[in-house]
């Protein structure tokens, strides 16, 4: 991207709500803020009589789902999640069956069907970004067995939209050859296209075909464009074109606080607060539970983010 050569000094910021922030962050770890007092009524299956194929259900996708929560929160392994789950409820007082390890590991995908993303309401802005996440894969763990190198680790692509709160608002996985600006459409359709009013990437992001995109929907593009950036036309100017020239001419800074370009700095922080939470690999092996597990670490983040945030203003 363009930038002047004029080093800009970082600027600092202090925390003005520590005392409901330190409340928020002791709440996650509370196990009343996962758990609803009525959870036994929806552990097991309902037998509604019709007659299917196949072995009925005894854990409900609640069961599951809530169960799995645990597991992320708690960063435990399946064989110790049951333990912990049956002696939570021996604790409670509470006569449930637990799922064994192997079965909390086949109905995995259950966070799919369970939770769902919040949507945009209202007109607002939404900031794109990917990354990656280490996993273990089959082949791997082959290759490794039998004492080869591999030449090229494994990774999964999560890509996330987050709304001004920092929510997560729009995510996809893919793997670590999928172009990021190949999703860029299906997360704006995720997060709801009609309420969103500017789309903030970065650089990475800056391609016509977006731009085209993001105009037929009237949305305002704030990507930056690269060094080598040139105008396509100067009879008829595309939105591209004129940011081009407005870098060219007044500076990188300049457009940076003209559009608040600072607000994508958000969503640098929302994958450094996934990634210290949950951690920066995935635990599932198959590709089915790693949708689901990538989709249910990023609805956890949104309810610690609904719980408290920091609220930071410039330092003196």
């Amino acid at each position: 991207m363009i930038k002047s050569s004029t080093d800009k000094k970082k600027k600092k910021y202090k925390i003005t709500n520590w005392r409901e922030y330190n409340k928020a962050l002791k709440t996650r770890g509370s196990l009343t803020f996962w758990f609803s007092e009525d959870f036994d009524k929806g552990w097991l299956a309902n037998i509604d009589g019709k007659r299917q194929r196949g072995r009925p259900l005894t854990y409900s996708n609640t069961c599951i789902t809530l169960i799995l929560t645990l597991r992320h929160v708690f960063k435990l392994a399946l064989r110790q999640l049951v333990g912990f789950v049956e002696s939570l409820l021996m604790l409670i007082g509470k006569a449930l069956p637990v799922p064994e390890f192997s079965r909390l590991s086949r109905r995995a995908t259950a966070p799919l069907s369970c939770l769902h993303l919040s949507s945009l309401k209202e007109g607002s802005h939404i900031v794109i970004d990917s990354s990656g996440l280490k996993v273990f894969g089959e082949r791997e763990w082959l290759e490794t067995k039998h004492g080869k190198q591999y030449q090229r680790k494994i990774w999964r692509k999560l890509h996330i939209g987050i709304n001004d709160n920092g929510e997560i608002i729009a995510k996809e996985m893919t793997d670590h050859l999928t172009d990021d600006r190949a999703l860029v459409e299906s997360l704006l359709q995720q997060a709801g296209i009609q309420y969103i009013d500017e789309l903030l990437a970065d650089g990475g992001y800056d391609s016509h075909k977006i731009y085209q995109y993001s105009e037929a929907h009237q949305i305002k593009p704030i990507i930056p464009p690269p060094n080598h950036a040139v105008i396509s036309s100067e009879m008829n100017p595309t939105l591209r074109d004129q940011i081009v020239s407005y870098i060219k001419e007044k500076g990188y800074w300049s457009w940076y606080h003209k559009n608040q370009y600072g607000r994508r700095n958000r969503v640098e922080n929302t994958f450094y607060r996934l990634k210290t939470i949950f951690g920066r690999k995935l635990l599932s092996r198959k590709w089915n539970n790693q949708q689901a597990e990538t989709h249910l670490i990023c609805c956890l983040l949104n309810k610690m983010t609904q719980a408290g945030m920091p609220q930071s203003v410039k330092a003196a």
